[in-house]
């Protein structure tokens, strides 16, 4: 009597990990050998091609802000998805994000073509804290709805408190090609969400400061922050604030 025997696993889960990785890379010859009876080589390419053209496509939605620096940014696009296999169970997203890394490390880019790279990073962050804090998001534009009313109590009412917007994320420009022509460079820029938006504001080092200082310590009332930190002047908190809560960076609570 004759048993048939099935390759180990170990063999097995190698064949299917080169399977996968050659086809995510476009080159089908390398499954030639693993294809069942009667299967065409030029059924693979037909569905890698389809992949392939399908991810470059989410690549570039993902990188739209650099097609005014990057003349040749389908090219690049294309280049890096043929050395670099998409991971399982990767999302565009994060695909977005690895081929800007990619694009830093592997080209010789101008100072320009790298801040429209940070800025890229940048609000893509964003877009990842929203949704691993859903809760928080929407917890603060509730209260941020309630700034109009309640920005008149911030200097009369002992109790308000300051809440800075949890959903932020800081990159640095080293150029104004996406500031004003008379900021400072390098500049510190804070990305956060307002609403379905993302919104930027270049900091100097006393609004960065007292950024830092609510995400350590906030919220806080203007009581309580002077308490932290005598330095700093009650009228210079007030005016942060109401500058802070009218672009949506700081609700009242």
């Amino acid at each position: 009597m004759t048993t048939l025997t099935s390759p180990p696993l170990e063999t097995y889960r190698d064949q299917i990990q080169r399977c996968a990785q050659t086809m995510a890379l476009g080159y089908v010859e390398d499954v030639r050998p693993f294809l069942a009876n009667g299967e065409k080589i030029e059924h693979v390419k037909l569905f890698t091609d389809g992949n392939l053209d399908k991810r470059i496509d989410k690549v570039l939605d993902q990188v739209e802000l650099l097609k005014p620096v990057f003349d040749q940014l389908e090219d690049l696009v294309s280049e890096y998805i043929l050395e670099v296999p998409l991971v399982a169970y990767d999302t565009g997203c994060s695909d977005g994000d690895r081929f800007l890394r990619w694009l830093s490390l592997t080209q010789d880019t101008t100072p320009e073509q790298q801040d429209h790279i940070s800025c890229q990073l940048a609000r893509h962050e964003v877009e990842h804290v929203a949704r691993k804090n859903r809760l928080g998001h929407v917890r603060f534009q509730e209260l941020r709805s309630l700034t109009e009313r309640l920005k008149e109590e911030l200097g009369t009412n002992p109790k308000l408190r300051v809440h800075l917007n949890p959903i932020r994320a800081w990159t640095t420009f080293q150029t104004t090609v996406l500031l004003d022509e008379d900021a400072t460079t390098p500049a510190d820029v804070l990305f956060f969400a307002c609403g379905n938006q993302i919104r930027t504001s270049a900091f100097e080092e006393t609004g960065q400061y007292f950024v830092e200082t609510l995400a350590s310590h906030g919220p806080l009332t203007l009581q309580d922050w002077k308490r932290l930190d005598r330095s700093v002047s009650r009228g210079d908190l007030m005016e942060f604030c109401l500058d802070a809560a009218e672009m949506g960076l700081v609700a009242f609570g």
